[in-house]
C-alpha cells in the first residue's frame, strides 16, 4: 500500500465520520434533546449579581 492509498483511505474514513456525525444531530429522534438545550441558554438570566470588579476604576483621577 502506497502513501496515496493511506490518503485515500483517511479522506474515505473522514467523510464517514462526517456523514454520521450529521445523521445522529439530524436524527428526528434526537430533536427534543437539542430543543432543551436549546431552551435552557436562552432561560438562563445572563445578568450577574455583583458588578464586575473593575468597572469603577478611575484610574488616581477624581
Amino acid at each position: 500500500m502506497d502513501l496515496n492509498s493511506a490518503r485515500s483511505l483517511f479522506t474515505l474514513l473522514v467523510f464517514v465520520s462526517f456523514a454520521l456525525v450529521l445523521y445522529i444531530v439530524l436524527n428526528k429522534r434526537n430533536k427534543s434533546g437539542y430543543e432543551d438545550a436549546a431552551q435552557s441558554i436562552v432561560d438562563d438570566p445572563d445578568t450577574p449579581d455583583a458588578p464586575p470588579a473593575g468597572s469603577n476604576r478611575n484610574h488616581g483621577a477624581k
